[in-house]
């Protein structure tokens, strides 16, 4: 089985001086002196063909140490102001660790061999620059005395796209996956699977009956077997609420913007539309006042047709009557010649003046030829007057557009 411990600052070296065991972690009652020539440490190194392997080493004394993060911490802080980003946090996690337990059915001789491989998917997972070792303690007891179980702590820094950020590192999916990735790794090493996986059974079970002291909290991690998934869940529910929660903003601002240039082109497209509405107001209003002038030219029309029809009455009764009759109608006629020459034209005036001369000629003879021109004369004035009335024409608005009434 497998936990993960996350570390700050402040407590990376006194978590690597126990890894390392230095003479002060050897005092603890949970560690056997005479059993630590038993520990090993794993690394990375090249065998005598160039190969990239993991192997037992012997590191440097007093190394990995604090001086080793902070120069890794210098690093990612002198390419984020080079980026013109922000330096590493104070409270940043700065190391994490890997705590791998040898599983009961691991067959005897292939101990190291499962702590080599261990570490070698792990550095392929966290990134081989980021690996500080993998420290193999066989030295610690029970409290009745009797040996614990071997395990390894696999240390790393957790950078990432060139910065330290454990949690795009170690999401929660890492840790469902984790164990079901180890296993199938060993398994197609080792020929069978070392049970690395626990169900939850299992782990609610060795949390409370595991007798073993944790002097540096981070075997204290499986202690937490039960509560540590809960508030991982816990965590990755928030973060993703909270992913969800900045995604659903960014939309309604998105859509903000979208409406807030819907709604300025439909005010465009409104006060267009007004524009077009007052146009359409003065072309009603110059077609009601066009349609007033056509009525009363109408109604002049009519007025002129009334005024003409007796007119044309009796020039249709001239040929029936006689003599004597027609000086009567001549009369009517020059009358209402008149009336309508006023009312018309100075020309239609005119006209009836003739009309009046012609009807008091000297000589009868000449007088029987005048009549019948002056017929003839009213015939046309009568002809005049409606193509007159047919020929007016009713005045128009000359307003220029949009100008005030």
């Amino acid at each position: 089985m497998a936990h993960i411990a996350k570390y700050k600052a402040t407590s990376v070296g006194h978590m690597l001086a126990h890894y390392r065991r230095d003479k002060s972690s050897l005092g603890r009652e949970n560690i056997d002196p005479t059993r630590a020539k038993n520990d090993m440490v794993v690394a990375h190194y090249k065998n005598k063909d160039g190969e990239l392997v993991v192997g037992r080493v012997v590191p440097r004394e007093g190394e990995p140490n604090w001086g080793t993060v902070e120069r890794r911490i210098e690093r990612v802080n002198e390419a984020q102001k080079a980026a013109g980003k922000r330096a590493t946090r104070k409270d940043a996690v700065v190391m994490a660790d890997v705590v791998v337990t040898l599983p009961d059915n691991v067959r005897k001789g292939d101990e190291d061999r499962f702590f080599r491989l261990t570490y070698w998917y792990l550095s392929k997972k966290f990134g081989i620059e980021n690996m500080l070792g993998g420290y193999v303690h066989k030295d610690e007891v029970l409290k009745d005395g009797t040996p614990a179980r071997d395990h390894m702590h696999a240390p790393f820094t957790p950078i990432l796209d060139g910065r330290f950020n454990y949690k795009k590192m170690c999401p929660r999916a890492f840790y469902q996956s984790m164990h079901k990735e180890l296993g199938d790794y060993l398994e197609s090493c080792l020929g069978y699977r070392p049970e690395v996986e626990l169900g939850e059974d299992t782990r609610a079970r060795r949390v409370y009956t595991d007798k073993s002291v944790d002097i540096d909290k981070v075997r204290g991690a499986v202690d937490k077997a039960v509560v540590e998934p809960a508030q991982q869940e816990a965590e990755r529910i928030v973060a993703a609420a909270k992913e969800e929660a900045a995604a659903l903003l960014n939309d309604a601002e998105l859509r903000k913007a979208e409406l807030v240039a819907e709604i300025a082109g439909k005010e465009g497209d409104l006060a267009e539309l007004h524009s077009r509405l007052e146009d359409v107001k003065l072309d009603i209003e110059d077609e009601q006042d066009r349609l007033e002038c056509l009525r009363q030219r109408a109604d002049g029309v009519a007025r002129d047709v009334e005024e003409l029809r007796p007119i044309a009455a009796d020039v249709r009764g001239w040929e029936a009557t006689g003599k004597a009759e027609r000086g009567a109608i001549l009369d009517r006629i020059a009358a209402r010649c008149a009336g309508a020459a006023r009312a018309a034209r100075a020309a239609i005036e005119e006209l009836g003046d003739r009309i009046w001369a012609l009807m008091r000629p000297k000589k009868p003879k000449t007088e029987q030829r005048s009549l019948d021109d002056v017929m003839r004369e009213a015939t046309e004035v009568a002809r005049a007057s409606e193509a007159l009335s047919r020929n007016h024409v009713a005045p128009t608005n000359s307003r220029p557009r949009g100008q005030a009434r």
